[in-house]
């Protein structure tokens, strides 16, 4: 014969089992459909720049910053940039300013980009030219590039990144190539609720 009581004690554990797992499920999902509306990734470099001018490759950094408004499903996000980089070297040093778009995607913890942006460049002669007061020049620039970041942790990211530029001096065009490795930080952001 049954004990009712060892019945009741199997019933009310398997009904609180039940519900311990909805209540996982259900903050589970919840977890799911929260999303990020925007982010905030500030980020810095490491850069070796082929500066086009001269022999030697320059060693500097890249500081910037990315603004990111999420848009619901959609598979590339777009993102405004800003960055900084500088760049000296024995023959020139170069120091640049760009604003634009990167658009991205998520592919299993990888973030591949592209970037398009545009803005000013400064390139100063490290030699003095014999009989000339030419000793630096400046040009509006564009940039065209890409690169990935990598998750690291939930906020952290590592970045490698390359960018072609395009100077236009008047009477010099170059093409500085910028080769950079580093960190990016995703500042926490505000999360909407996806119904």
């Amino acid at each position: 014969m049954r004990n009712p009581l060892h019945h009741s004690a199997w019933k009310s554990a398997l009904l609180l089992g039940i519900l311990l797992s909805a209540t996982r499920v259900v903050s589970a999902q919840a977890l799911l459909t929260a999303q990020r509306s925007t982010e905030i990734t500030p980020f810095a470099q490491l850069a070796l720049v082929s500066p086009d001018w001269g022999p030697t490759n320059n060693l500097g950094y890249t500081v910037g910053i990315d603004y990111t408004h999420f848009i619901r499903s959609s598979f590339v996000q777009p993102s405004l940039e800003f960055r900084y980089t500088r760049a000296n070297g024995v023959t020139v040093n170069e120091r640049s300013y760009a604003g634009g778009f990167k658009l991205q995607t998520t592919v299993h913890g990888i973030h591949p980009y592209a970037t398009i942006l545009a803005g000013h460049g400064n390139i100063d002669f490290n030699y003095a030219l014999p009989n000339s007061n030419y000793h630096g020049d400046n040009s509006f620039i564009f940039a065209f590039g890409g690169g990935a970041e990598f998750n690291v942790t939930s906020l952290w990211r590592l970045r490698l990144d390359v960018t072609s530029q395009s100077w236009n001096t008047g009477t010099e065009s170059l093409s500085p190539l910028t080769l950079g490795v580093g960190i990016a930080y995703s500042l926490p952001s505000h999360f909407r609720r996806v119904q």
